[in-house]
């Protein structure tokens, strides 16, 4: 797909469709959208009379585009006004993705509500996001090529085609994302999706692969006692980007950890069988790092950013790890795993110890870490955690900039006698009330350096179809720490 900035007016541009939102507070048509329907001959004015249009119940409506030199219009529904990157990015996805299996090859977006370098990146990459479809990753048989239709090109009103040429590496990253966790567990389990990061090389980068008996040498005891049920055995992944590896003594480098469970079944904790088949999105944590990792790659390799997914599968095999287990954690700490369900908590553990150990200054761990994330949050909002605060909030400030909704949430120092053991330093899984908090309380244990966590539990999956997107994979957190990796060494970092 090619994306361009033109400085074409909306009654002027010349495309297949022009796409238009159209916002809650414009019942009676004003301003530049009169100025637009005007010069239609009245089409946008005719489609909303007759109702074929509503902010209050259509996410958008494909119509006749009268006099204008466009074959149609896109009405979007813009919502409320405000904020920017995530409306021009969620705006830019439903439009690509209403015109995907129709004929139209080239769409331009109006934007209406700020063209600046952040909303026009966010377009660039929702442009892109929205054409993804889950279903090209193994092919369906029923679809046909009328089906597998897209957009070839889009063209942005105004605006910078550097930040547009930025999005459009982010929207690739989110694709790529998408794939890493759709992707179904008997196609990819540590071992294979260890050798996809390996293709990063290509970008520039170096890939460390760490298998059990390096990890044993370690005592990466939680990592591995996690995976000891599978057939697959665990492994962790480093990419490093050229800007880790030449940074001088003494430099930020930062971390970015991804939760990378393969397949979580929940160990001899079993899960209920309703909704298991969707484990295989318990890796979107390490799907994100190894995206944002590439394309920071190709935007800006001498960043000083180091990818880390350790990768496991949870199963209940006769070697599983039991509940009453005791295990030494790679900081020394000892950990009673009270609860085989609560393992992403363990594997993030080790790898943000290794990370600390390779130098890494700032971390920030990602993952889809617990149930009622989603229950409070739903699939709109991640929850996050942050040790300091300050350092919480450049996180937050890198996914407002590219579209994603973060939420903060305190770390309750008071709750860590939750997880007091009689046996060891602590249990993995404390009393069920505030467990979204006294995950993270339990994450901290592991971290020494100014450190966010982000839990995505509900935010990295659809679970239905939404009109910017299929249900399956959201790509979350993925825009958010290339921002993030990009923006790093700008301005004080906290210690």
């Amino acid at each position: 797909m090619r994306l361009r900035a033109v400085s074409d007016s909306p009654s002027a541009v010349v495309a297949d469709v022009l796409a238009v939102p159209v916002y809650r507070d414009e019942s009676e048509l004003s301003g530049d959208l009169a100025e637009l329907d005007v010069a239609s001959g009245g089409a946008i004015a005719a489609a909303i009379a007759w109702g074929e249009f509503n902010v209050l119940e259509h996410a958008s409506a494909l119509v006749d585009a009268g006099d204008l030199p466009v074959e149609r219009l896109l009405l979007l529904n813009g919502g409320m006004r405000g904020r920017g990157a995530f409306r021009a990015r969620r705006l830019a996805a439903v439009a690509t993705r209403r015109l995907n299996g129709r004929g139209a090859r080239t769409l331009a977006i109006w934007l209406r509500d700020g063209e600046g370098d952040d909303e026009l990146a966010a377009a660039a990459a929702g442009a892109v996001s929205g054409t993804y479809r889950a279903t090209a990753i193994y092919g369906r048989v029923r679809d046909t090529d009328e089906m597998r239709r897209s957009v070839d090109e889009v063209l942005f009103l105004g605006g910078s085609q550097d930040a547009i040429d930025r999005g459009a590496i982010i929207g690739e990253a989110l694709t790529f994302g998408r794939d890493l966790a759709n992707r179904s567990a008997n196609d990819l389990y540590p071992e294979t999706m260890a050798e996809v990061a390996r293709g990063l090389e290509g970008d520039g980068c170096t890939v460390e692969v760490l298998g059990p008996k390096e990890m044993g040498e370690l005592g990466m005891n939680m990592l591995l006692g996690v995976g000891q049920g599978a057939t697959h055995g665990p492994r962790l992944v480093a990419i490093r980007l050229p800007g880790w590896e030449t940074a001088p003594e003494g430099a930020k480098r930062l971390a970015i950890v991804g939760k990378g469970v393969c397949f979580d079944s929940g160990g001899l904790s079993l899960k209920p069988p309703e909704g298991m088949g969707d484990m295989k999105m318990d890796k979107s944590g390490a799907a994100a790092v190894i995206a944002a990792a590439r394309a920071v790659a190709r935007l800006a390799p001498d960043t000083p950013l180091m990818a880390v997914a350790p990768l496991v599968e949870n199963m209940p095999g006769g070697n599983a790890q039991r509940p009453g287990d005791v295990v030494k954690a790679m900081n020394g700490k000892t950990v009673e795993v009270t609860n085989t369900d609560a393992e992403g908590r363990l594997i993030l553990g080790d790898a943000m110890t290794w990370a600390e150990a390779q130098g890494a200054t700032h971390i920030v761990d990602v993952a889809t870490l617990t149930g009622v994330a989603s229950m409070a949050f739903g699939d709109q909002v991640a929850a996050y955690f942050a040790r300091p605060r300050e350092w919480g909030e450049r996180v937050g400030a890198a996914a407002e900039r590219t579209g994603e909704w973060f939420w903060e949430m305190p770390l309750v120092t008071e709750y860590r006698a939750a997880y007091d053991s009689p046996y060891a330093d602590l249990v993995n899984s404390g009393t069920r009330d505030g467990s979204l908090i006294k995950s993270a309380i339990f994450l901290s244990e592991f971290a020494t350096v100014p450190w966010v966590h982000v839990d995505i539990a509900g935010a990295a999956y659809y679970g239905a179809e939404k009109p910017y997107a299929p249900k399956g994979a959201s790509g979350a957190a993925v825009a958010a720490l290339a921002r993030l990796a990009l923006d790093f060494t700008s301005g004080e970092l906290p210690e």
